[in-house]
């Protein structure tokens, strides 16, 4: 009997993000062909050690109201995740998460920068057209350039032990910005692959047809990664 691939999907956070929902429908599009379960916040860390793929999704933030820190459990606990191999998914918002644990921040590789003299920002929401740059790659099979409803981050920090390469981006005030990327190995000894969506404000984005080749791919892609690099 084949094993069936367990992802576990971050949720959680302001209402402008809907990830509950988002993750639901990404569930719906994987199928029976996966297990899938959803867990707040914080809960997600206590699941790392039963799934092959942990999808971070959620937003919390430490200016946020009712905010509180990852503790050194959950922080081991992510890193022992990553430095099994096992892959990572990073979706939207989530990189602007636990942004006071440099541990998460590192372990997640791309980091929306809070303040500080050139923080990240994201564009008005509206109409974008997103360009394939690798349409070879397994993450774009079947994707053609597309356009959808969503903002766009931009000024996004990036870790220099990982080096993250551009499969598609978008064109915003004479800027390409990077709207798919992967990247391996960095952050930890052991580190897998990585992938990170930066589509998805809302649902809106997710009516997009495109969205659901993307997802179906990255999560295919990383489900069938060796455990090492």
């Amino acid at each position: 009997m084949s094993h069936i691939p367990r992802l576990s999907f971050h949720v959680g956070g302001p209402d402008f993000h809907p990830v509950a929902d988002q993750a639901r429908l990404i569930a719906q599009w994987l199928g029976g062909g996966f297990e899938c379960s959803l867990h707040h916040d914080k809960e997600i860390f206590n699941h790392l050690e039963e799934c092959d793929l942990v999808v971070m999704m959620g937003l919390f933030y430490s200016s946020a109201e009712k905010y509180t820190p990852l503790t050194r459990p959950h922080e081991e606990a992510f890193t022992r995740y990553v430095a099994s191999g096992r892959p990572l998914l990073l979706h939207h918002g989530a990189v602007a998460s636990y942004d006071d644990s440099e541990t998460f921040k590192r372990l997640v590789g791309i980091n929306w920068v809070w303040g500080g003299d050139r923080p990240t920002q994201h564009s008005p929401l509206g109409d974008y057209t997103v360009t394939v740059t690798r349409p070879e790659h397994p993450i774009l099979q079947d994707v053609s350039d597309y356009t959808l409803h969503d903002e766009l981050y931009y000024d996004l920090h990036t870790h220099a032990d990982i080096k993250p390469e551009v499969l598609a981006h978008a064109n915003y005030e004479g800027q390409q910005l990077p709207m798919v990327q992967c990247f391996s190995g960095g952050r930890v000894s052991g580190a897998g692959r990585a992938v990170y969506l930066a589509n998805g404000h809302d649902l809106r984005a997710f009516e997009c047809p495109a969205m659901r080749q993307l997802w179906l791919n990255a999560v295919r892609w990383l489900t069938q990664t060796p455990k090492q690099p």
